[in-house]
């Protein structure tokens, strides 16, 4: 089957929508007329998208949904375009994207479907970050969708988000709301037993950005906070690394510093997200020695 000429369709959509919005209909048929064209607009929207015409396709499912918002007062449908919408601009016009799915989003949460608009706001988080680098706004939507997720009793999907905020805040260099972000996530998982293994992950990450603000009497009381919160955590290889490490920043000595840090490498790989911090920590010792001699 051949595939249909997307703007043959339009063009045919176009044509419906000012039959029905035009003249008088002695025997109604209008809401019809309008049901017509927006059908024919997805149907464009869609041979739009075989074509692999991102902003046309996105264009002709906004029409769509336009008809379906105002004319046929369907909200509902005119959320779900608008999502397919989404799809199309993602890769050629983000910015258009993420317009497009927060309106949808909107109609969701008006409609106290949380749990949608939460998978979708990770979609724009996502959207941000990876297409378009935007960081902040990345780290505000993911923060947003967590929210909505933890309204909807969804815990896991919500921590498994504010772990991305902590990722995020502490690449900005907002350390503070990363520790935030990872104490509130270490506080809720010490109780679950599917979770509880993964606490003293997220204290490392807390207590390397206490390391990273450079206040070490914050680190310090931090740190004995977490053997409070988890009574396992102070025989951990995490637990030694961060005292050892805070140990080093006080004393000023890099060399300590770095061989800690190799050590614990040597067994425990560390990430990239640990590595971008930890030489920011370094950096501060380093100046701290530079004031000093």
């Amino acid at each position: 089957m051949a595939t249909q000429d997307p703007r043959a369709l339009l063009q045919k959509a176009e044509k419906a929508l000012s039959s029905a919005g035009s003249g008088f209909s002695l025997f109604g048929g209008r809401q019809e007329k309008y049901e017509n064209a927006a059908e024919l607009y997805i149907q464009a929207a869609n041979a739009f998208r075989m074509q692999k015409q991102g902003k046309e396709a996105g264009l002709a499912f906004e029409r769509a949904a336009a008809i379906q918002q105002t004319n046929l007062n369907e909200p509902d449908d005119a959320a779900n375009t608008l999502t397919e919408a989404f799809k199309t601009y993602r890769k050629t016009d983000p910015e258009d994207a993420a317009r497009c799915l927060d309106s949808a989003i909107n109609h969701y949460t008006l409609k106290g479907n949380f749990r949608r608009a939460a998978t979708w706001k990770q979609n724009i988080a996502e959207l941000f970050e990876v297409e378009l680098g935007d960081q902040k706004r990345a780290m505000e939507a993911y923060e947003t969708a967590a929210g909505w997720y933890e309204q909807d009793n969804a815990e896991a999907l919500a921590n498994k988000l504010f772990l991305k905020v902590g990722d995020l805040a502490a690449l900005e260099g907002d350390y503070y709301k990363a520790i935030e972000n990872f104490e509130r996530v270490a506080k809720s998982s010490i109780n679950n037993n599917l979770m509880k293994w993964s606490v003293k992950e997220y204290l490392l990450k807390a207590g390397i950005c206490h390391l990273a603000t450079n206040d070490m009497v914050g680190a310090r009381r931090a740190l004995e906070s977490y053997n409070d919160l988890d009574h396992t955590f102070s025989s951990t290889r995490e637990y030694m690394l961060l005292n050892d490490l805070l140990d080093a920043v006080e004393a000023g000595d890099q060399e300590v510093f770095s061989e800690k840090l190799f050590q614990f490498d040597q067994l425990s790989k560390l990430d990239k997200w640990k590595t971008t911090l930890l030489l920011r920590v370094k950096g501060n010792v380093e100046k701290q020695e530079e004031d000093f001699s």
